[in-house]
């Protein structure tokens, strides 16, 4: 590998620095709604009684799970 003079050497450390990483890192989406589709969250998200960001985290989970599933469901029986 030949050095990049973009990068003096004085960039790197001799000794590595040891980190820990998390087991499972998240990510923090940011979405935007209009004011009926907000709306329409709140509505249901009141008549399930949880919080509005646990809400829009579950119904996110299930659709995706429940997509997932679908979809698998119909390779299975493309596959038989």
């Amino acid at each position: 590998m030949t050095h990049d003079p973009r990068f003096p050497d004085e960039d790197f450390e001799d000794e590595p620095v040891e980190v820990i990483v998390a087991e499972n890192p998240g990510a923090v989406f940011e979405v935007r709604f209009t004011f009926d589709e907000v709306k329409e969250l709140s509505e249901e998200q009141r008549a399930s009684g949880v919080n509005p960001i646990h809400f829009i985290h579950d119904v996110a989970l299930e659709t995706a799970r429940a997509r997932r599933r679908a979809r698998e469901a119909g390779q299975a029986e493309v596959a038989d």
